[in-house]
């Protein structure tokens, strides 16, 4: 028998073990952000002279004002439309589609679902060629926006994957009851579904947003055009043949990650909730 003293060293013990890992990975985790930021207020000659993760200088603040001074603003536009209509796209279709296959029964329900959830697992460069030439075919090589259907598919099989789990933990009685009371499906999925499946909803647009502002590959390849270029694309090639601006290069990245930060400080809280539960229950 293990006495009470035993047990309560050996959770000291695992805790102490445990939080110490979660210190390290949030240290390695969080250290290139601090020191990209630190390199964003030096220049070139001190960043490569000494290693700092606290600039010598707060005031040196010449790389942000080289950022308003190219097409950084513009790619920032770019980035934040082309995401937020690839959201769109994909919630309308996302939502829907997770309360058909979760709230009725069908011929092929099941298989249905299966094709949405392969999806997450294939890779998205292995297709590249295909969408390369779809692209050309249609006519939307070089504009802007047609790379949102792209982005929209990309983050579907993952999102119907989520919603399909907060969507089947409500309780059948109050699909039933709205339905007594008159409710035609789309006020269902409207009034009843979406209120109780929002931390889902939430989380799936977190994760989506994340994706699609990073994206690079795709970006890169079917918007040749400049003036239609993603953050992630200018950033990469804000260099020349012979000079790297390493400077200006943090304050860009610095500029590319506060989005996601903020994002993340204000709907941690859903986001965690909603993997959990849609893990739990899918």
């Amino acid at each position: 028998m293990i006495s009470a003293r035993d047990a309560l060293l050996k959770r000291r013990t695992f805790s102490t073990i445990k939080y110490t890992l979660l210190l390290l990975y949030s240290a390695v985790t969080i250290f290139p952000l601090l020191w990209t930021f630190s390199n964003s207020f030096r220049t070139n000659d001190e960043i490569f002279s000494k290693f700092a993760i606290v600039p010598e200088s707060f005031s040196y603040v010449k790389n942000y004002e080289m950022i308003f001074s190219t097409n950084i603003p513009l790619a920032f536009y770019n980035s934040f439309t082309i995401t937020w209509l690839s959201l769109f796209i994909m919630l309308v279709c996302a939502i829907p589609a997770a309360y058909l296959l979760s709230q009725y029964r069908f011929k092929y329900a099941q298989l249905i679902y299966l094709f949405f959830v392969i999806g997450i697992i294939v890779p998205r460069l292995s297709i590249l060629i295909a969408e390369f030439k779809n692209y050309q075919m249609f006519g939307f090589l070089g504009k802007q926006y047609p790379i949102t259907l792209c982005y929209a598919t990309f983050e579907l099989s993952i999102a119907i994957f989520l919603l399909v789990g907060f969507m089947q933990s409500i309780p059948p009685s109050l699909i039933e009851s709205a339905k007594i009371d008159g409710a035609n499906s789309l006020d269902i999925l409207l009034k009843v579904v979406m209120p109780i499946s929002r931390n889902g909803i939430v989380t799936v647009i977190i994760l989506a947003f994340v994706s699609i502002w990073n994206e690079y590959a795709y970006a890169m390849v079917m918007i040749p055009n400049i003036k239609f270029r993603t953050l992630t694309i200018l950033l990469a090639s804000a260099k020349n043949e012979f000079f790297v601006e390493y400077g200006m290069m943090s304050a860009g990245v610095i500029v590319a990650v506060v989005p996601m930060i903020m994002v993340y400080s204000f709907l941690q809280d859903k986001i965690i909730n909603g993997m959990v539960a849609g893990a739990v229950k899918g």
